[in-house]
């Protein structure tokens, strides 16, 4: 006879790998800056919300990956061919609600919903996965994130989590755990009501081919239509039945002569459901965890379809869980896949792809790239690959060619990072064609490097392959060969925000060019500043004649850190309607034109907004912010006429 005890190492053993991987994520969080840990990584849930969003909106978001989706593919070909194998071996959640249930028992405080109560309250998690679904497929966005306890504890409640969702959710996770018997799995966890759809798969298949046909036949039906129905008929067939049609394939079996009632199986049941009264086991709730079998005193009595088939589940986890990571590393998805043109247009169409843009690193970056590419003529669709940083563009032949798209791909960047100390007149100037430069992330990387080492006043770049780029610099401090080995480092380290993060870098230097010129620091100046201007309040509705100028010297807008935030007070200006306009040129220094209606205000009242201790900033979604004033406009200007 085996003992009532006997550890169920077949179950027991992936869960404590899974908790041991989850352990080494958050350790690894405190002891690696640059480790991103994605705790959704290889949920299938979320894979079921990534897949359903990319077939709806042909997008995939930047909290979604292939990962997830095969994951989530894997889960249902484990209920499809064995059972609801995730709960039971996988679903970190799931154990961690078990272990606390476990304490309630101990003290006897947890109970067991039956009967009409237990069937009601199954209805919440099928609610609960129709509003996941429907505001992922809408935003493109894993709403789980928000509310999931699971992600919420993991991630140290990351900037996705909705801290108003998530509290309530991990409270009664807690609470529901410990005094009643698995009440996330049972009534909350989406999940769960996924799973249960997958086992009642076949009548349900019943209304994927209703809405199919409908949509053929041309009636416009919203796929809001299709997730209500498979969740109000996955309730009702649950609650209805509570067991599955067909599927599972694999259940367990008793041997009813051998079996000596000694209801041990009832009382190892994670899920309370009474084994000894089934014959098979159909209950909805069961994941084929196993427990019942080791429980049982008696030899061959519990079986898995009549056989002694114990090992099947976890082999079956394993297989599938490597089948979908290794699916997920040979097959990409794209991040977005979007077109603009007519059927007739796509079929002419070439496509020019491009690797290495490390500025198409998510969803939205991505929808910034297509919106800036739907503006070049002959440009027909875009897709975009978040992995591999590539970009597929469409466009018309007979309007583009793959020459003039890489050029409107490539961004010209004029980078200060140290003005010459005082005294010195002039600079040395090289010119450097650097291979692997292609965005501003690049860019970014590229200005880290330089700036840490000693001598180097700027660089601007320009279109070309490899890269034109003029580098300013002290020729007693640095020359060109020791420029050449700083870009051509594997690497950069730098600190943001009180972190130290590092980054693989493939510079190549192609070629140097054979003379060093020296330039007037004036001239560097001058080469150095990047315009801006802005127009708002109506400015074409004004005639020249109209307007008025106030200038005024302006040497922070050859700082980069303080031209960034130009816009902050381009947006305090627009709340005077006077004011339409604003731009940054530069003559002997960089000056500050001003534009405001003459017969709505004067240089004076100009002067004092701009020389507010806070700035009143307007923002997209809104709302409106005062930020502290970082400009200081010392010298007082003066008002000209339009030019």
């Amino acid at each position: 006879m085996r003992s009532f005890k006997t550890e169920n190492l077949y179950r027991k053993l992936p869960q404590y790998i899974i908790i041991v991987l989850l352990a080494y994520m958050v350790v690894r969080l405190f002891l690696d800056a640059n480790y991103l840990a994605d705790f959704e990584k290889y949920c299938p849930f979320g894979g079921m919300q990534a897949l359903g969003s990319f077939m709806i909106t042909n997008t995939l978001a930047c909290t979604m990956n292939e990962t997830q989706i095969f994951m989530g593919i894997a889960l249902f070909a484990g209920v499809i061919l064995v059972s609801k194998l995730f709960c039971s071996y996988l679903c970190p959640l799931g154990l961690f609600t078990e272990w606390l249930g476990k304490l309630g028992q101990r003290f006897k405080l947890r109970w067991t919903i039956r009967g009409m109560g237990d069937r009601l309250l199954r209805v919440l998690k099928y609610a609960l996965l129709f509003v996941t679904l429907y505001f992922t497929f809408n935003s493109s966005e894993l709403f789980c994130k928000k509310y999931d306890p699971y992600y919420a504890a993991f991630s140290g409640f990351d900037s996705d989590v909705f801290l108003w969702y998530a509290i309530p959710a991990i409270a009664i996770t807690v609470l529901g755990a410990f005094f009643v018997r698995q009440f996330w799995c049972k009534y909350l966890c989406p999940l769960g009501a996924a799973s249960n759809i997958f086992v009642n798969v076949l009548p349900l298949a019943a209304i994927v081919l209703i809405y199919t046909l409908l949509r053929v036949l041309g009636v416009n039906l919203n796929w809001i239509w299709l997730i209500a129905a498979l969740s109000v008929g996955g309730f009702l067939l649950e609650v209805l039945r509570m067991k599955g049609i067909a599927l599972p394939p694999v259940k367990i079996t008793r041997n009813d002569k051998a079996c000596t009632n000694c209801l041990a199986c009832d009382e190892a049941c994670p899920m309370d459901i009474p084994i000894s009264e089934q014959n098979p086991v159909r209950h909805i709730d069961c994941h084929l965890c196993g427990d019942c079998l080791d429980a049982c005193p008696e030899g061959n009595v519990l079986q898995m379809n009549r056989r002694n088939m114990r090992w099947l589940p976890p082999l079956a986890v394993v297989v599938l869980v490597a089948l979908g990571i290794g699916l997920a590393s040979t097959i990409q998805l794209p991040t977005i896949n979007l077109t603009w043109a007519d059927g007739q247009q796509m079929e002419t169409a070439a496509v020019f792809s491009k690797s290495g843009l490390k500025n198409i690193k998510c969803y939205g970056s991505s929808m910034s790239f297509a919106n800036r590419m739907k503006r070049v003529d002959g440009v027909l669709g875009v897709k975009t690959y978040v992995e591999t940083n590539r970009v597929d563009i469409y466009y018309d032949p007979a309007l583009q060619d793959e020459q003039k798209l890489d050029q409107v791909i490539f961004t010209p960047a004029k980078t200060l990072i140290r003005f010459p100390m005082e005294g010195v007149n002039k600079v040395h100037r090289a010119q450097f064609a650097i291979d692997h430069l292609f965005d501003s992330y690049d860019t970014f990387y590229l200005t880290k490097l330089l700036q840490q080492a000693e001598g180097i006043y700027g660089f601007t770049t320009a279109y070309g392959e490899p890269v034109a780029t003029e580098i300013y610099f002290n020729g007693h401090r640095i020359d060109v060969s020791d420029i050449k080995a700083v870009i051509e480092s594997d690497q950069v380290t730098y600190v943001s925000r009180g972190k130290s993060y590092s980054q693989s870098l493939r510079f190549a230097v192609a070629s140097v060019s054979d003379t060093v010129e020296q330039v007037e620091v004036q001239q560097f100046k001058r080469n150095m500043f990047d315009p801006y201007d802005r127009k708002f309040n109506g400015y074409a509705k004004y005639a020249e004649s109209q307007l008025r100028v106030y200038k005024l010297p302006m040497p922070q807008a050859l700082n980069p850190n303080l031209r960034r935030r130009i816009s902050y007070l381009v947006s305090h200006l627009s709340s005077d309607s006077a004011v339409v306009r604003f731009r940054t040129v530069y003559e002997d220094k960089p000056q500050a034109l001003v534009y405001f209606v003459e017969d709505a205000g004067d240089g004076e009242h100009v002067y004092e907004l701009l020389n507010k201790a806070q700035l009143t900033v307007h923002y997209r979604n809104g709302k409106t912010a005062q930020v502290p004033n970082p400009f200081k406009f010392a010298q007082k200007g003066k008002t000209l006429t339009a030019p």
